[in-house]
């Protein structure tokens, strides 16, 4: 099954874009908290499932001139909106995703400098 990723933010950041994807989280939320409150987990699956807190897989891209050089993925996110993970968790995200981008590049230069004979 392919899997479908919504554009929730595109923004430019040291000469690269940045792009914020999110896919429904497939794993079920059960699990994936430890607050130690039976009553309080339970009643954050029920919010996850009907809807009002977001689950979901994140995906933050980054690229130079449409070719995509880094990426960091993050699942089990749990938000009451996208603007709530952008203040939170995005930063993180978009540093791997830079960092990845960056060597990358210069793997990129390494064997085209390698290529030329230099």
């Amino acid at each position: 099954m392919m899997t479908i990723w919504e554009l929730i933010d595109i923004r430019e950041r040291d000469g690269f874009t940045l792009e914020l994807h999110f896919t429904p989280e497939d794993d079920a939320p059960e699990g994936h908290f430890a607050t130690g409150d039976d009553a309080a987990d339970a009643e954050l699956y029920a919010s996850i499932r009907c809807g009002d807190l977001l689950w979901f897989v994140a995906r933050v891209t980054a690229s130079k001139f449409g070719i995509r050089l880094g990426t960091s993925y993050l699942g089990g996110c749990c938000y009451d909106s996208a603007d709530q993970f952008i203040d939170n968790s995005y930063d993180d995200m978009a540093r791997d995703a830079l960092f990845e981008a960056r060597m990358m590049l210069a793997k990129l230069a390494d064997a085209y400098r390698a290529e030329q004979g230099q």
